[in-house]
């Protein structure tokens, strides 16, 4: 395996892993206007996130740092092919680090109202944004010839559209599940009635964005391995069908783990169908850049290998020792973060 294929997945493994733990943050945003009804209960609900939260976010900035770093050709043409959606993307991120921060320093409840509508935009803005990017990616971008980018206006599609859609209720079912594994009372009641709903409405708007790829969505030849891709895919139902079942039987880390699991599998569909061209043409006849003209020098690469490696390796042991300390479900106790 070269450099160029490693730090492929090495990225893959870090965007994942922002979608799985940053989608709990989007996912609580989305359901917080059902699940939590007034003041007190949506303290609590953006408190069983709390511990986790800036660490949640703090996977992009890793993700994104990785693929300037060691792939800067699948940097820019990503971004820029699909940069309408990417701004959605990170504008929804801003907004919901910066409304969850800014609503506990309000004191009024028509300003702190104010402030939960603007937590649900933000992650509504935030889940559609990277669930469209993704099915962005899969649809490919403009290129030319020589594999430059012409446009961006190709990636907003049907497809990317609902990709997008699918993103935000996956999200929601997400953040439901983690809800009931985390929050107590009514709450946890809230969203454990509404994972069965939302887990359904994500694998129906699952297959029917499968059935648009299927039938025209995708340009010819934007998959080099479409039986992986949907394998994965059909995965997520199956996962999502487990986590409702362990919710109904009050098996909620164990929900948790399949929601976690459904969200990770939609990323690795894309990639594992499009290696090793993961940029591809929507044009016909044209070239797809390979992973190695995506990627930087080796020379580059060998020190980034050597010297951010063991550095990832510890954010990922940092994240895990705080999920480890804050595992169990919250009481009236439990430390306030927001």
């Amino acid at each position: 395996m070269g450099y160029a294929t490693l730090w492929l997945c090495a990225f893959g493994v870090l965007f994942t892993g922002y979608l799985v733990l940053a989608g709990i943050d989007y996912g609580v945003g989305l359901v917080l206007p059902h699940v939590a009804r007034e003041d007190g209960e949506r303290r609590l609900a953006l408190n069983a996130v709390g511990p986790f939260f800036l660490g949640n976010e703090v996977w992009l900035l890793v993700a994104v740092g990785t693929m300037i770093g060691t792939l800067p050709g699948l940097e820019s043409r990503l971004l820029t092919g699909a940069y309408p959606l990417a701004i959605v993307a990170m504008v929804g991120v801003v907004v919901v680090n910066v409304s969850v921060q800014l609503r506990s320093r309000s004191t009024g409840s028509g300003a702190r109202s104010f402030w939960d509508a603007v937590v649900f935009g933000g992650a509504a803005a935030a889940a559609f944004g990277w669930g469209a990017l993704l099915a962005a990616l899969a649809g490919g971008v403009d290129l030319d010839a020589a594999g430059s980018v012409t446009g961006s206006a190709g990636s907003v599609t049907p497809l990317s559209l609902l990709g997008g859609v699918t993103a935000m209720v996956l999200f929601a079912a997400h953040g439901a599940v983690f809800l009931t594994a985390r929050a107590y009372g009514a709450v946890a009641e809230r969203a454990r009635r509404a994972v069965p709903v939302l887990s359904a409405a994500a694998g129906l708007l699952l297959l029917a964005t499968l059935v648009v790829a299927m039938s025209g969505g995708l340009p010819d030849g934007a998959f080099r391995h479409p039986v992986f891709a949907v394998v994965a895919l059909l995965g997520v139902l199956a996962v999502l069908a487990v986590a409702v079942w362990c919710t109904s039987r009050a098996a909620a880390w164990q929900a948790f783990a399949a929601s976690a699991t459904a969200v990770a599998l939609a990323p690795v569909a894309v990639v594992a169908g499009k290696y090793p061209a993961l940029i591809t043409p929507r044009g016909s006849g044209l070239r797809a850049p390979a992973t190695e003209e995506l990627a930087g020098s080796s020379t580059s690469l060998a020190l980034i290998t050597w010297t951010a490696g063991p550095v990832l390796l510890l954010v990922i042991a940092v994240q895990a020792y705080a999920w480890w300390i804050f595992r169990g479900r919250m009481t009236s106790r439990s430390p306030v973060f927001y």
